[in-house]
């Protein structure tokens, strides 16, 4: 009987161990498969964009004001009651254009005045010399004295003098005459008119109009002391003929006709550190206006190559710029980059940092530092850059 228990109880520790044992191999078998799927599904999958070298045409672009050539006041320059406006405000004037008209009376009176001064000096200038002839002629017979002769001249010398002051005060009375006529000084458009007809004007008035000048009109702007660097490199390579420059309105209309520099600064500004530019554009037709705001871009019309890297996916902290790289083992770098050109269309050209090949991170651009060092599902696919 107690054979019998103990052969029952090792037939029992037998088949416990063997439905163990096959338990741990069928967990194994079935444990493995499901371990590798789940790392699998742990590899974050992440865009990359594979950098290349590619050929680029250099622009720059800069926000510019629109200024008159030249900008004007229209004075009085004598006083008097104003009798007529003669052109329509806001309207485009000629230069030498007739505006307003000022009372004219007083001032002919005065040129008559001036004449008649000028027509008695010139009597009294020929008796004077009648006086001195005859006197010389005297003087050969010893008819007079020297001292009579002297007297003459000095009379005769007096007079022409008298001519002289009384033609320079009618010169002065028919340019106040003149003046009674308000000319336009440029070609330009003009502004609104300050005083009404009947108004008592005069050079202490101020501005009667003020008068801008349309064409040509020139676009102003401030470059950084980078950017002009840049600007000075591909002049030197290219040269400044070989560039495009255009004005494109606010809402992102280019302006028809081009551009062409005429001035730079001769020093950068203290404060800003910047350079003051102007670039001179027709405008026959007056479309450009004074304060008017918008972008000036200069292209340059020879290719060039370069890595480029969309301006976006550019990140930046107190150390400077960088970007998020895929390694050859599929894991996210930082890596740090030296800037170049920023061009209009959203690109940038990395001057230093980066290869040729090297996989940019173009998704998910906040979240990198927690997949750093980290074995990631690259997905090479275009990028597009968002447009503003």
């Amino acid at each position: 009987m107690k054979k019998k228990i103990i052969t029952i109880a090792v037939v029992a520790v037998i088949a416990f161990l063997g439905y163990s044992y096959r338990d741990q191999i069928t967990s194994k078998v079935t444990n493995t498969p499901d371990k590798k799927a789940m790392q699998a599904q742990q590899k974050m999958s992440l865009t990359v964009y594979p950098l290349q070298l590619q050929d680029f045409y250099p622009s720059l672009s800069f926000v510019a004001k629109i200024e008159a050539k030249d900008k004007v006041e229209v004075r009085a320059r004598v006083t008097g009651f104003l009798t007529k406006r003669l052109f329509k405000e806001g309207d485009l004037v000629k230069e030498g254009q007739l505006l307003f008209e000022i009372e004219k009376d007083q001032f002919e009176a005065s040129v008559h005045n001036a004449q008649a001064n000028l027509a008695k000096a010139q009597a009294n200038e020929e008796n004077a010399q009648a006086q001195f002839k005859r006197a010389q002629n005297l003087f050969k017979t010893k008819d007079v004295s020297e001292a009579k002769l002297d007297e003459r001249k000095a009379e005769y010398s007096t007079a022409k003098a008298v001519v002289k002051q009384a033609q320079a005060e009618l010169d002065i009375a028919q340019l106040n005459l003149n003046y009674t006529d308000v000319l336009a000084p440029i070609s330009g458009r003009i502004g609104s008119a300050t005083y009404s007809t009947g108004s008592l004007i005069g050079p202490d008035s101020g501005s009667l109009a003020n008068i801008v000048s349309i064409d040509p009109i020139y676009a102003v702007f401030s470059v950084s002391e980078n950017q002009l660097l840049q600007m000075r490199d591909f002049w030197q390579q290219e040269g400044s003929e070989n560039i495009n420059i255009t004005f494109i309105y606010a809402n992102g209309t280019v302006y028809p006709y081009k551009g062409e520099m005429n001035f730079v600064d001769n020093a950068l500004d203290e404060q800003m550190n910047t350079m003051r530019m102007r670039v001179a554009f027709e405008n026959p037709e007056g479309n450009l206006i004074p304060g008017q705001y918008g972008r000036i871009e200069m292209k340059f019309n020879q290719p060039h190559k370069a890595l480029l890297i969309p301006t976006e996916l550019v990140l930046r902290d107190l150390a400077g710029p960088y970007v998020y790289i895929v390694n050859d083992k599929d894991m996210l770098e930082q890596k740090r980059i030296k800037e170049g050109l920023e061009l209009t269309n959203g690109m940038m050209v990395v001057e230093d940092g980066l290869n040729v090949g090297d996989r940019i991170l173009s998704s998910h651009l906040q979240l990198a530092p927690r997949f750093m060092g980290q074995v990631i599902n690259p997905i090479v696919q275009e990028y597009k850059v968002s447009k503003e």
